[in-house]
């Protein structure tokens, strides 16, 4: 099981750590009363998917021996006006040097889309979410 823990700083500020003591901030934006000193929460989730992508992505290029020289993930969220104001749509833009085979890129893409990929799996079959209080 894997595990992160969220520490309130002050107003809307986290830090985030997660078993291996790796760190950031969480924040909101000022105009809901946060300092815009962190990423926010809903961001987060494309930094997974894109994270998780681009890892799969460069791993199975490396692999094919394919000419890559430039690599970037780009993941754009449009979101509904009410709230919950969840993703709506996400796009992921793959950019590579125009040298890099792209019938490789696009298997890489299926590849991480389709077997590999465990936040777009998630996102894709969201898993059961229980909610436990537990007082100190």
């Amino acid at each position: 099981m894997q595990k992160v823990e969220l520490k309130w700083i002050d107003g809307f500020r986290f830090v985030v750590k997660d078993e291996n003591k790796h760190s950031f901030v969480l924040d909101t934006k000022a105009e809901v009363g946060g300092t815009e000193t962190g990423f926010q929460p809903i961001d987060m989730l494309l930094i997974g998917l894109g994270g998780c992508m681009a890892f799969d992505i460069l791993s199975i290029l490396k692999k094919k021996m394919t000419d890559i020289r430039n690599f970037i993930v780009i993941v754009e969220g449009e979101r509904a006006d009410e709230h919950p104001k969840r993703y709506t749509s996400i796009t992921i833009k793959i950019k590579c040097n125009k040298e890099a085979n792209q019938n490789d890129i696009q298997r890489a893409m299926e590849l991480s889309r389709d077997k590999y990929c465990s936040v777009y799996a998630t996102l894709n079959k969201p898993p059961e979410i229980k909610f436990e209080i537990v007082s100190e």
